[in-house]
């Protein structure tokens, strides 16, 4: 109670909202971009060859292109400031989302190649560590969760606006139209940083030796936490057009009918992990989500374990409502953790170390996805669940202290 008391006290000044406000519009634009091609980019990469692996690997490979990226990237804005690199990386990301747009204009031999080319590009243009490092940079700890879910506001609004428009922008005007957007509307992120975000003079001290940094025992759990949450949300991902197209016949016009409910209870419940964080109840909020995921893998690819009918779109439905609450509870958490065990002047490094692992797990998850998809359907399954059971164990055993009584 005391702790819940002490963060009301600290509501954000009007120089955090400002701040607050320019990120999570900026990180809103860039991750609507990135949203809008989810559900429908296996059945994009499948018109340039008829290999799944290779799908699979254009798809992780964006994640695999963050992972190198963003641990540099976030320890160089500890030395040069956070507005630098912020505008560097959605001017990369930019370039690579045209790049995707592109491969049909190439020899057929090439087109697969060189979308992976667009996708590898796309994720150098790293920012997500160096945007929630801006955070914990202005926001003290007591407010950091809920700070981390205002960021969270317009990632979920674009989650819901991404995956529903953009399968009717693709059913309409070609998959490749969304990249174009994409690029365009990471050129308008550029834009928003440049004029709004304020130049925050970089740190006159050094950033802690990352001998320092990555030997807490808690930020390694966390850092792998972030590595298993996002292999898990390639994968289903992956999985989610191939089920709901390939089994139920739903066009890319109507995944609508059951993205939405989804996305609506996920919506509310991300602030409920967030709230419950800010009243230090991180860690077994981290754990629980893992423990969602782990359900949400058994009936995604066994809906009759509950009795749920595999014929029914509510075999899909409930499965995908359980992974986003789980999903979405952890994003906001597992970040505001990294930044509490955290040594102070080295935010961006140990991001960049959460990050990094966070998206060698996207690059892992959609190769796997795209190898096992030959395979009978318990062999992803068992992978998820395992990776879901490791999760939960990590949170378990990440010792993580900070102010939130963690």
């Amino acid at each position: 109670m005391g702790i819940a008391t002490t963060a009301q006290r600290f509501p954000f000044t009007a120089s955090q909202k400002k701040i607050l406000l320019a990120l999570a519009s900026a990180v809103g634009l860039r991750m609507l971009g990135l949203f809008l091609v989810l559900p429908v980019f296996t059945l994009y990469g499948l018109q340039f060859t008829s290999s799944r692996f290779l799908v699979g690997s254009a798809f992780g490979c964006y994640g695999l292109a963050m992972a190198c990226t963003e641990f540099p990237l976030g320890r160089l804005s500890d030395r040069i400031g956070r507005r630098k690199v912020l505008l560097l990386g959605m001017s990369i990301f930019s370039l690579g989302s045209f790049l995707c747009a592109i491969p049909a204009w190439l020899p057929r031999s090439l087109e697969i190649g060189e979308l992976i080319l667009g996708r590898l590009v796309q994720g150098v243009g790293a920012i997500t560590a160096t945007a929630f490092a801006t955070v914990s940079d202005h926001i003290p700890p007591e407010r950091r969760s809920t700070a981390m879910a205002v960021l969270g506001i317009p990632i979920g609004a674009a989650f819901i606006l991404g995956v529903i428009v953009g399968p009717v922008i693709a059913g309409r005007f070609g998959t490749q139209s969304l990249f174009w957007l994409t690029g365009a509307l990471g050129l308008a992120t550029v834009w928003l940083l440049a004029r709004h975000l304020p130049e925050i003079p970089s740190r006159q001290t050094a950033p802690a030796p990352l001998r320092e940094v990555l030997r807490h025992r808690s930020v390694l759990a966390l850092d792998f936490g972030g590595f298993l949450m996002n292999t898990f949300m390639t994968s289903f991902w992956f999985y989610f057009p191939l089920i709901v197209t390939g089994r139920h016949g739903l066009k890319m016009t109507e995944y609508d009918t059951i993205l939405v409910p989804m996305l609506l209870v996920s919506a509310v419940t991300m602030f409920a992990f967030s709230a419950g964080a800010d009243r230090g109840w991180g860690r077994t909020l981290a754990a629980a989500a893992f423990l969602i995921l782990l359900v949400s893998a058994l009936l995604l690819f066994r809906p009759a374990t509950l009795g749920l009918d595999p014929k029914r779109l509510s075999a899909v439905l409930v499965p995908g409502t359980l992974f986003l609450v789980g999903f979405t509870g952890l994003e906001p958490v597992l970040p505001s953790l990294v930044s509490k065990a955290a040594p102070e002047n080295s935010y961006g490094t140990a991001l960049g170390s959460f990050h990094t692992l966070q998206y060698l797990g996207s690059a892992a998850g959609g190769a796997m996805a795209g190898g096992l998809s030959h395979f009978p359907a318990t062999d992803i399954m068992a992978v998820l669940m395992t990776a879901s059971l490791a999760g939960f164990l990590l949170m378990l055993s990440s010792g993580v202290r900070g102010r939130d009584g963690i």
